[in-house]
């Protein structure tokens, strides 16, 4: 099989060779909608339905957690009813128009945390978030333009799994951190001691002549309930997930449980919280009573963001920085995603659209800023999951013991089924009150699962292991071991580097430059320390393990969800 990335360049016809703009999406075009009218008609079949239904749970878990962090990290000018609503109206602009409809638009954890640190910075500055993000999505869109008017998807071709990983390792730490982080502020605000002490010398809030610790003791039992909802959230997703690579029940419940993990796991937590502790004190989802903006108050816009004009300079100003960042996010989210779908191995045949597609993200993009949306981008775990669900096997003619593809129901309706149900959604309401652990154990769940099949881990843990106990792979056939820790010495000490950039106040948006500036050092600097051979064997773009039935999008992926 044929590596995609490599291919990218051969792949382009000889009349895309010439300076003609925008050619590239105009082939896009050209060779995916001639197949536009059966990409409805063969969507009737019961498997699109089963689909529909497993997409829906599989994307609702995700994109009730980030949002309701991003209520969180921007002090709930977006949050979950935006999330709903920009997944739902990207989600069917995106199964109408896409040369890719398998490809599912969602919130990512990259860019909540970009999102988050464009608030800060915001903050610090004193401008107002979404009248940048308006300029912002305007930006995007441009730079979209210019990007696919001359065809720069091969760019891609110089991402490698170096970078990959870097990169999928800092979200995971961000992801975990922040976890711990919560916990830690609310034992903070609740902290767990012994107050009876306190109780019976302070019953008058004037009595200070014991100790001067005020009268306001927070609620104890709140920190420890959630804690313990937040690790029940964490541990029954993981267990969940780990059923798939078990032999109990039978195949098809063990990848329910599997793909259904996350789901579950928020529903039976909520439940039995719900049960036991009919009233607790703790932090909850923020969520209007019926369909409306998180915070109306606090957006300070209506349906439509109306910048304001005395910041305008400034914000356009900060937008276009903030815009070229981002897109570099979405751009590697995006053509990687749609390179993982091309994959032979896949079997899809009606084609997709690396340019085109670019256009339309942009456009997206534009009009969540228009509305005061969070952006939305390509998920590669959801995106592969909802292929794998409509893709039919049949065993093998030479080995009966292995399954190969037979076929793939290749169709636009359940990509705008599963968005118009995930917009139904948010008019749920208070109904969607969850507790802020649930997402939080979620998010170390998502920090931890991110990890999984990512060989910097796996290279990490060497050090660890004595070498006649190293599994086998294409490096630790043909490396001295000093040179395979040199090489994770260097990622490791870059993930360091990329996570200082992160923290800082000033320079946290600019970690996708940053990445950038690692993908020039993979080029330039690893090819005067390593050889080719060594760097092939270390950096190859999949790694060539068989296809296991326990494995699923997290292991197929270095990109983080």
């Amino acid at each position: 099989e044929t590596e995609p990335k490599k291919d990218l360049g051969s792949e382009r016809s000889e009349e895309t060779q010439n300076l003609r703009i925008f050619n590239g999406a105009f082939n896009d075009f050209r060779k995916r909608f001639p197949h536009y009218v059966s990409d409805f008609t063969d969507a009737f079949e019961y498997r699109c339905l089963v689909t529909v239904i497993f997409m829906f749970f599989a994307c609702i878990a995700p994109s009730i957690t980030f949002g309701g962090l991003m209520g969180k990290y921007t002090d709930e000018r977006m949050g979950t009813t935006e999330t709903l609503l920009a997944q739902s109206l990207c989600g069917v602009i995106w199964g109408l128009f896409s040369c890719q409809p398998f490809i599912i638009q969602s919130a990512t954890g990259p860019v909540l945390i970009f999102e988050a640190s464009l608030y800060r910075l915001c903050t610090v500055l004193g401008l107002d978030l979404l009248s940048v993000r308006f300029f912002a999505g305007i930006w995007i869109f441009l730079i979209c333009m210019i990007v696919v008017a001359f065809e720069g998807s091969w760019l891609l071709k110089y991402v490698t799994r170096f970078t990959e990983e870097i990169f999928a390792v800092m979200i995971s730490g961000i992801f975990i951190f922040e976890s711990i982080n919560f916990m830690r502020k609310t034992n903070s605000d609740n902290p767990v001691e012994d107050y009876t002490f306190y109780e019976h010398q302070h019953h008058d809030c004037n009595q200070t002549e014991i100790s001067a610790r005020p009268c306001q003791f927070g609620e104890p039992n709140t920190t420890l309930l959630t804690g313990l909802i937040l690790f029940m959230t964490f541990v029954l997703a993981c267990s969940l997930r780990y059923v798939r690579s078990t032999i109990w029940f039978g195949k098809h419940v063990r990848n329910i449980f599997g793909d259904f993990g996350v789901f579950i796991a928020i529903s039976v937590v909520a439940f039995l919280t719900q049960q036991l502790f009919p009233d607790p004190i703790l932090a909850r989802l923020e969520m209007p009573e019926h369909l409306n903006f998180t915070n109306l108050e606090k957006r300070g816009h209506g349906i439509f963001v109306i910048p304001r004009s005395a910041d305008t300079p400034i914000s356009i100003g900060v937008a276009g920085a903030a815009a070229l960042l981002v897109f570099i996010l979405i751009f590697v989210e995006t053509e990687i995603t749609e390179l993982l779908l091309s994959r032979k191995k896949r079997g899809l045949v009606k084609g997709s659209g690396l340019n085109w597609d670019l256009v339309l993200v942009g456009f997206c993009c534009l009009l969540c800023s228009l509305f005061g949306l969070p952006w939305m981008c390509a998920a590669a775990v959801q995106s592969l999951a909802h292929c794998s669900s409509l893709t039919i096997t049949k065993k093998d003619k030479l080995d009966p013991n292995k399954m190969v593809v037979d076929r793939v129901i290749e169709q636009r309706v359940t990509t705008i089924c599963v968005s118009l149900l995930i917009g139904a959604f948010a008019f749920l309401g208070s109904v969607l009150r969850l507790p802020m652990a649930s997402l939080f154990g979620v998010f170390l769940y998502l920090g931890v699962m991110n990890l999984a099949g990512i060989e910097l881990v796996k290279r990490t843990a060497l050090f660890f292991v004595p070498v006649k106990y190293h599994w086998v792979t294409a490096y630790t056939k043909t490396m001295k071991v000093w040179r395979i820790h040199l090489y994770t010495l260097i990622q490791l000490v870059l993930v360091v580097i990329i996570s200082i950039v992160k923290q800082g106040t000033y320079t946290a948006l600019a970690f996708p430059f940053v990445l950038i500036l690692f993908i020039v050092f993979r080029h330039t600097a690893l090819p005067r320390i390593f050889t080719a051979e060594e760097l092939e064997a270390l950096d190859a773009d999949e790694d060539h393990e068989e296809k296991r039935e326990d494995r699923d999008g997290y292991t197929e992926t270095a990109l983080p969800v």
